[in-house]
């Protein structure tokens, strides 16, 4: 963890230019803290340059959140930032590529799924059909 706070580099510039960028737009700290859904505490704590209140995955992503919301930073300035927080490119987030499961006669719904979709199909048609009888049962007496 990052802890103390960084002077120089891409992450100082990146941090810099979103402050400017906020000032810029007239947001507070408050709003831009709305817009990202990030705490006002941690916004003020990346604008100062202090990296050391959470774990540096945590406060790149934070950085990335508050850039993309302002249209700041490139994948360069990123990559760059991500090696001055000590982040291996093992630990960026890449999503799994989905699991591929064999299918039944080239149906890409489980088997498990259809059964289900079955069960529910029923109960809704019964469900429906007890309701209308009620009703008119009611209405008739």
């Amino acid at each position: 963890m990052a802890d103390e706070i960084l002077a120089g580099g891409s992450l100082e510039q990146l941090v810099r230019a979103l402050k400017n960028a906020r000032v810029q737009r007239s947001l507070s700290i408050d709003e831009i803290g709305r817009l990202v859904k990030i705490r006002s505490s941690y916004i003020e704590k990346l604008e100062e340059g202090d990296f050391s209140f959470l774990p540096p995955l945590y406060v790149f992503s934070y950085i990335r959140k508050y850039a993309d919301e302002l249209g700041i930073g490139n994948e360069t300035q990123f990559r760059q930032c991500r090696q001055e927080l000590g982040i291996p490119l093992a630990n960026y987030s890449v999503k799994p590529s989905p699991p591929t499961m064999p299918s039944a006669a080239g149906d890409s719904v489980p088997q498990a799924a259809r059964s289900w979709r079955k069960v529910l199909v029923i109960a809704a048609a019964l469900l429906i059909t007890i309701l209308g009888m009620a009703a008119f049962f009611l209405i008739r007496h």
